[in-house]
């Protein structure tokens, strides 16, 4: 891939990262007054508040958040297939291979939520931290699942290092399973 082209790639993947952030922040009802989530809101507004017009929420899902990520993706992949010369690439391939991605950077940024939030605890345990406070918010109904499953001992909490373990084997098996059926289908 040619640098311009993982250019694209990485400032898009950030902004698609915000994006769904977003919609998580929305979802699990995190304090929009953070400065995190102010920031969020602010970086995102001018895409999703036109689109909210045209696509309404569901149930107190964000629709018009979510299928902005997807159309984020879409273009990227179309400009990257533009910049390498492979445009004429079937569209219902890259209609699949968007959905996969979408699930793949929700999956990133749930693995990278939760290792922040595991490194942001040893270096200042108990402290106040608004960046923090709203990825806790954020990751704490995945991590939650997993506390279920494993309970803390003796003082030391190893959900979220299961949690982390578990988005990793999902996000190896899109890329090992799924993304390789797409291509034998298109």
């Amino acid at each position: 891939m040619n640098p311009f082209a993982q250019l694209i790639d990485v400032l898009v993947g950030l902004y698609i990262m915000v994006v769904l952030l977003r919609f998580f922040l929305q979802y699990f009802r995190a304090d929009f007054y953070n400065p995190l989530s102010q920031f969020v809101v602010k970086a995102t507004d001018p895409l999703v508040k036109p689109l909210r017009k045209i696509i309404p929420g569901l149930g107190g899902i964000d629709l018009s958040t979510l299928i902005l990520a997807y159309l984020i993706i879409l273009a990227k992949f179309y400009l990257l297939l533009a910049i390498s010369g492979q445009l004429s690439s079937s569209i219902v391939f890259v209609v699949f291979l968007a959905v996969v991605e979408l699930m793949g950077s929700i999956l990133g940024l749930f693995m990278y939520m939760i290792f922040i939030r595991v490194i942001l605890s040893w270096v200042a345990p108990g402290g106040h931290n608004p960046m923090l406070a709203v990825i806790g918010q954020i990751s704490e109904p995945v991590v939650s699942v997993f506390r279920r499953i494993l309970p803390p001992m003796s003082g030391f909490d190893f959900a979220p290092m299961l949690a982390l373990i578990m988005i990793y084997f999902l996000q190896n098996s899109l890329n090992y399973y799924i993304k390789p059926l797409i291509y034998q289908l298109t």
